[in-house]
């Protein structure tokens, strides 16, 4: 039989072709499906550190009691003039080159005023002045001044300036309480003074030690305080302010012309501390934060 040139010609082996083409396929979808290797990352831990403020400590510190002058400041004049000895309330033993005050005879009020301050401010500087005197020719807001005082504040050359008058509460620091028996007392009558108590005595009561109850005494325009039939004493003594501070005085006897220093102060300023302890370490807060693993990445 013979072959023409339009005869189909079939290739050989066709399987193998077909097995090679699976193969493939296989392949191609095993690589495909090949497990991955996961990426993961962790973050590191953080720690914060947070310092917060120290918390005060107490103040052991006590504020000191320091009432300033009164407000309100009253304009005055100042004159000066030769103090001595002989002042109108009877305190002894003052220093010739002291701060004194002569306060109006209307301020003067039967020696209420006497032992008592004021801050006296004038053209050329300040000085507190204790009341120890009255000045009968001075009108209303006229003081005399001592020539310590007056040079303090004014030229004393000029004899009279303009200042402006404070009264002194509790000044600084307390002096101490101090008495005297008057000459002519007797145990059927006693005049006593006091002073050093800083502030104007509103009162002065005395009982006998042997019992009974507390005898208030006048007030003399001397500034000497007296009463009647107490007896021989001894007596203790209650002497208050016009601020109500109270003190007592024990043992006080009869004993005219003597002066007797007490001890006492009629109010107390408590001292100032000088250190003050360190304050206490800021406390520190530590915080340690572990952050959760982070998703896996293919």
């Amino acid at each position: 039989m013979h072959r023409t040139g339009h005869e189909e010609v079939h290739p050989g082996r066709p399987w193998l072709w077909t097995i090679l083409a699976g193969a493939v396929v296989v392949g191609l979808a095993t690589w495909w499906i090949r497990p991955q290797s996961l990426s993961c990352s962790v973050a590191e831990p953080t720690t914060t550190v947070v310092t917060l403020p120290a918390v005060p400590a107490a103040s052991a510190v006590t504020p000191q009691q320091i009432q300033a002058s009164e407000p309100q400041p009253e304009r005055g004049e100042a004159r000066f003039y030769a103090f001595n000895q002989g002042v109108a309330c009877s305190l002894p033993d003052l220093p010739l080159d002291g701060y004194y005050v002569g306060v109006p005879t209307g301020q003067y009020d039967g020696s209420a005023p006497c032992g008592s301050y004021l801050d006296i401010d004038g053209p050329l500087g300040s000085v507190r002045a204790q009341v120890v005197d009255r000045c009968p020719g001075c009108g209303p807001n006229q003081y005399d001044l001592s020539r310590s005082a007056f040079e303090a504040i004014a030229n004393s050359t000029d004899g009279v300036a303009p200042v402006k008058i404070s009264r002194v509460r509790d000044p600084n620091p307390a002096p101490e309480i101090f008495y005297r028996v008057q000459q002519s007392s007797s145990t059927s009558w006693i005049g006593i003074l006091f002073s050093g108590t800083g502030n104007p005595i509103a009162q002065v009561a005395l009982r006998p030690d042997s019992g009974g109850d507390y005898r208030p005494l006048r007030r003399g325009y001397d500034n000497y305080w007296t009463v009647s039939g107490l007896g021989r004493g001894p007596f203790t003594a209650q002497v208050t302010d016009i601020y109500g501070h109270a003190a007592f005085v024990q043992a006080v006897s009869i004993e005219p012309g003597q002066l007797r220093r007490t001890g006492i102060h009629l109010y107390e300023i408590p001292a100032e501390s000088s250190a003050e302890p360190p304050p206490p370490p800021a406390p520190v807060v530590v915080t340690t934060v572990v952050a959760a693993p982070a998703p896996c990445m293919p």
